[in-house]
């Protein structure tokens, strides 16, 4: 018994974080309130109470969701073994934009949080949380070039730094690019070909 509680609960919570996600879109989220939510999820007001402390701390969980696509940069980066580590970075962006192109929801999620999200004062527990994200981010890239180095897939003199920093950057733009203008790009050849480029850069730049 107890274990179907815990498997409703967590329905629940998708259920409200799906819910934010559609009132955040047509909404706005400096507009929207927790008890907006409640109601389109179709659970009370205490409820979403119990899964989220606030509209930073939920937030918060859908930046969670939209970064595991990630989670095989993570995994290479702890992986000093790992053949190829450049591969399983490009592949991961590139399964992570045809997820844009085929998940609706996706690309909600992407819009909402890196378009309007400036609508909310940007202070507190999620502005921190945002902070760790990102170096966290570029912490693991760092991790990943030093494995490319190791694997004689970049050079050794390769600014590991300087290249997490421009890898990051690269993608936020595209990201941003393409979440404004979904159309712009094939996502079967010019992204993988931008892709191959941001690699030659690598390969070629921010050497030390």
């Amino acid at each position: 018994m107890a274990r179907k509680t815990k498997e409703e609960a967590l329905k629940t919570r998708e259920a409200l974080l799906d819910a934010a996600v559609e009132v955040f879109s047509t909404r706005g989220v400096s507009a929207t309130t927790l008890a907006n939510i409640a109601k389109a999820a179709g659970v009370t007001r205490g409820a979403i109470y119990w899964h989220f402390t606030n509209k930073e701390d939920l937030l918060s969980a859908l930046w969670e969701q939209l970064l595991l696509p990630f989670q095989p940069i993570v995994r290479a980066s702890e992986d000093p073994g790992e053949a190829d580590p450049l591969g399983k970075l490009k592949q991961t962006y590139v399964d992570f934009f045809r997820n844009l192109k085929e998940d609706p929801r996706l690309l909600k999620l992407c819009r909402i949080l890196i378009n309007k999200c400036e609508a909310v004062e940007d202070t507190g527990t999620l502005h921190l949380h945002r902070v760790n994200c990102h170096l966290e981010g570029q912490r693991k890239i760092e991790q990943i070039l030093r494995n490319a180095i190791t694997q004689g897939q970049l050079p050794e003199n390769l600014d590991v730094r300087m290249g997490s920093i421009a890898t990051i950057a690269f993608i936020d733009g595209l990201v941003a690019n393409w979440i404004m203008f979904p159309d712009i790009l094939d996502v079967q050849q010019e992204i993988p070909a931008i892709l191959d480029g941001l690699m030659q850069m690598l390969r070629s730049g921010f050497i030390r």
